[in-house]
């Protein structure tokens, strides 16, 4: 597995292997969004199995972009104290750190936030039933300013790169996507004008942290609801993204009314029905959901290396690192991308969740692929506690007991 510990180095941060933790919300922030002792063990784990650079949770980058009340938080000069003794102890047990920095968009509530949701236009919001408010140009010049600001407390906070979320229907993604962007300004439209807002955050936030500093992005492939991005325009995008300078992209897909493409594999009906609370005091919908929930979800079957051609693509197109995330399982497939040129880096979500020494296990020659099952009661149990893996085995939300 040679190929896969290879020491690289983007823009100066030198990395000792292959292996990323793709970001993943961890649910462990407290009420300012600042950074927990959890965090610590959860960065600690992943350090000490041999990652070779984590990606955090994302962290919101203005009060109205939090998508849920335990994601991380980079909008106050008061939080830079904590995250430097979570860098500190990263960089500690051996590994690399860099922070996601997002802004949520139409992709939260207004009991959330205090505030109605903003967006590119008014486009619903399937998954929450919600209508955002369409940006104003003040808006859009405020969180351009708030993505900088964050990205400056990243970068004092000893964070050795940042990863904006231009994915999964956030904020950024919201703008490129000509389903969500439906501007006649200079901020929709062509491509170019849909691109003109990440092209601004890019530029306003290396006038803080400088050239020599690493800025990486997680952008989607495709978003599988009609009118959305397809791998054709997000090859342009790609390229445009190179030409301003970004450091290297990580590809990905969906949004979250796309039928959970994210996701890939079981989707739990009866944990959402009995443990979530989504439906507890709602008859007729417990009947509906414990019936033909699949049928209305439209899960996603799970399968490996997912998004590996969409990487492969996106690849012959430029030369800054390409990360490829979905469906990474199994070793020798992972050593075998890397040896075809396919992506440069490989990023682990759920297999990081059961087996945070995944990477080590591998590097002393682990050949049997990750124990994660893709039944995703770790995402569906977000909203009852902080991330861990469950195995296939339900919650009691009233004992707490595993079942």
């Amino acid at each position: 597995m040679t190929v896969l510990f290879e020491k690289t180095t983007i823009n100066g941060l030198e990395l000792k292997n292959r292996l990323v933790r793709s970001a993943t919300n961890e649910e462990m922030a407290d009420k300012n969004g600042f950074p927990t002792d959890k965090h610590f063990k959860c960065y600690e784990r992943l350090a000490n199995g041999g990652v070779g650079l984590i990606i955090t949770g994302l962290a919101a980058v203005s009060k109205d972009g939090r998508v849920s009340p335990g994601m991380h938080c980079i909008f106050s000069d008061d939080s830079i104290e904590k995250y430097r003794e979570l860098t500190d102890h990263v960089h500690k047990h051996g590994a690399k750190i860099a922070m996601q920095i997002a802004h949520g968009g139409r992709q939260t509530t207004q009991r959330l936030i205090g505030t109605k949701s903003i967006a590119p236009s008014p486009v619903k919001d399937k998954s929450s039933f919600t209508v955002p408010r369409e940006m104003t140009e003040d808006d859009i010049e405020r969180v351009i300013e708030d993505f900088a600001q964050g990205a400056r407390r990243a970068k004092e906070s000893g964070f050795d790169a940042i990863q904006l979320h231009g994915a999964h229907g956030y904020l950024i993604n919201q703008f490129l996507c000509p389903y969500t962007n439906r501007r006649v300004d200079k901020w929709g439209g062509s491509v170019e004008n849909r691109v003109r807002f990440l092209t601004e955050i890019h530029k306003r936030i290396r006038e803080l942290v400088g050239n020599d500093y690493p800025i990486l992005i997680k952008m989607n492939a495709y978003d599988k609801v009609k009118g959305g991005l397809t791998i054709e325009e997000a090859t342009i995008h790609a390229q445009m993204m190179e030409e301003m300078g970004i450091d290297g992209i990580e590809v990905s897909c969906g949004i979250a009314e796309d039928g959970l493409s994210t996701i890939r594999g079981d989707f739990p009906i009866d944990a959402i029905i009995e443990d979530v609370g989504m439906f507890r005091k709602q008859p007729v919908m417990r009947f509906i959901m414990k019936h033909f929930g699949k049928m209305i979800m439209k899960p996603t079957p799970f399968t490996e290396q997912f998004n590996l051609e969409a990487a492969k693509t996106i690849k012959d197109k430029v030369k800054i690192p390409i990360f490829t995330v979905g469906g990474n399982i199994n070793p020798a497939d992972m050593k075998k991308l890397i040896e075809n040129g396919d992506a440069d880096y490989i990023s682990l979500c759920r297999s990081l969740i059961i087996e945070p020494n995944f990477p080590r296990l591998i590097e002393e020659g682990r050949t049997e692929p990750s124990r994660c099952i893709h039944c995703n009661l770790c995402l569906f149990y977000l909203q009852l506690g902080p991330l861990r893996c469950y195995r296939g085995k339900r919650i009691d939300s009233k004992a707490n007991d595993i079942i």
